[in-house]
């Protein structure tokens, strides 16, 4: 890990907990209000703060990636008709948080809650899915482009193969004369 000082440290501690506004940051870790602008606009430019601010913030993305993943396929699981298991408390708070009733059951979605299901991942899905197809016809078009454009060149060779190896023809103007 990257050695910051202690400031650094607090900068980018606060940068990740205030969600991204650097000004504040710097001026919760100790910098000066008056260069607070200036002076976070250049931790941000230094790669170890970077690196550090990286290593605190991937792994709650990825978490937060698979969490999205793993509610997708719920909902799929509930479209399919899978029979869902399903835990439920009742906790008494006046009795200091005492747990009343803890049970497990199973249950088969009827096919309202199948329909809601489908409905809400092809509400969330739909964007990621739309950027997917995108992405698959950039890349198309680009291969295409790219196929065009070797036809073309194969073609400008074939053309010139055929102007260099074209047949001597002797004139009958001497070449003394000229």
């Amino acid at each position: 890990m990257a050695n910051l000082t202690l400031k650094q440290k607090a900068f980018a501690d606060e940068y990740i907990i205030n969600g991204g506004n650097a000004t504040q940051a710097a001026i919760k870790a100790g910098y000066s209000k008056k260069t607070a602008e200036a002076t976070a606009s250049r931790l941000l430019r230094n790669v170890k703060v970077v690196e550090y601010i990286a290593s605190k913030v991937a792994p709650v993305i990825e978490k937060r990636n698979t969490d999205v993943q793993e509610q997708l396929n719920s909902l799929l699981d509930i479209y399919d008709g899978k029979t869902i298991i399903s835990r439920s408390k009742q906790i008494d708070h006046l009795e200091g948080n005492k747990i009343v009733k803890d049970m497990t059951y199973e249950y088969t979605p009827d096919l309202e809650n199948r329909l809601k299901a489908i409905d809400l991942f092809l509400k969330y899905a739909s964007p990621l899915l739309k950027a997917q197809l995108e992405k698959a016809q950039a890349e198309a078009a680009i291969l295409r482009d790219k196929a065009n454009k070797l036809s073309e060149d194969a073609r400008q060779n074939e053309l010139l193969d055929a102007l260099v190896n074209l047949p001597v023809v002797e004139s009958d103007i001497d070449a003394d004369k000229v």
